[in-house]
């Protein structure tokens, strides 16, 4: 069996905010439709992960690698056209409140692809189903939408240019956990479907659990990568109380 090259890889990973160090030499590869989970308890360096590997945040030592393209600066993945081979869909879903969800789901498709107004406005029309919304919501405003609907627009704009890479930063959070539990089901489909991978931050156990091929724990300013079978029976102090403590002891434990 021929073994699949890395469709993202971080190699000693230095990232630091004034004397503040957040990553320290972290290492991790992320393999062509898996979704793959991040976790770590606050100020670990989450968000800061995502937005290295978006090119979003500078990096003092170290690389990444997206698609075989190494990632250096916003300038240079434009240049690279790299944006329109990834989606991100962020916390709190950061859509444009003066914009009716059809049209936010537009936007990327008119900024990176230069997609024609009438064809923009058909294919955000079947990203919108294809996330499971209804022909009545393309019309309505982010004010004017639940929880889970906003998510749900997030994600279709997200795809909106066919990505290869899909980012989730925290999906499921604030959301009842039936909504949680059916938009876990819709990255399923969507992974299957589309053949995306998926990097999600979450702190969601139950997500983790039905979702994540690989999950990175980032603690002491590196990330420890496992499935969560391996991390189940891992030693570190901080792991043993996130997976094995009392929620995770009621949803691990059969």
């Amino acid at each position: 069996m021929i073994k699949k090259s890395p469709i993202i890889s971080v190699k000693g990973l230095v990232t630091q905010f004034g004397e503040q160090v957040v990553h320290d030499h972290l290492n991790l590869e992320i393999y062509p439709n898996q979704i793959f989970g991040v976790v770590g308890g606050s100020g670990s360096g989450k968000s800061v992960l995502l937005g290295a590997i978006l090119g979003l945040v500078p990096i003092k030592e170290g690389s990444i690698t997206v698609l075989g393209h190494l990632i250096g600066s916003t300038e240079k993945i434009m240049k690279l056209h790299l944006q329109s081979h990834w989606g991100v869909l962020f916390q709190g879903g950061a859509l444009f409140s003066s914009l009716t969800v059809g049209e936010n789901i537009q936007v990327p498709m008119k900024e990176l692809e230069s997609i024609p107004e009438g064809l923009a406005r058909e294919l955000a029309f079947i990203k919108l189903k294809m996330v499971g919304l209804q022909e009545a919501d393309f019309y309505k405003y982010p004010s004017e939408l639940s929880g889970g609907m906003v998510k749900r627009a997030a994600l279709a704009r997200a795809l909106a240019v066919d990505p290869e890479i899909l980012f989730l930063d925290e999906p499921t959070a604030g959301l009842d956990p039936i909504s949680a539990a059916a938009f876990d089901d819709l990255i399923l489909t969507l992974r299957a479907n589309l053949n995306l991978t998926v990097v999600m931050v979450t702190h969601d156990l139950d997500s983790i659990k039905r979702l994540c091929d690989n999950i990175a724990v980032l603690v002491d300013k590196r990330a420890i990568v496992g499935t969560l079978e391996s991390l189940l029976h891992h030693d570190n102090p901080w792991i043993c109380e996130y997976f094995r403590g009392i929620r995770g002891r009621a949803l691990f434990q059969d």
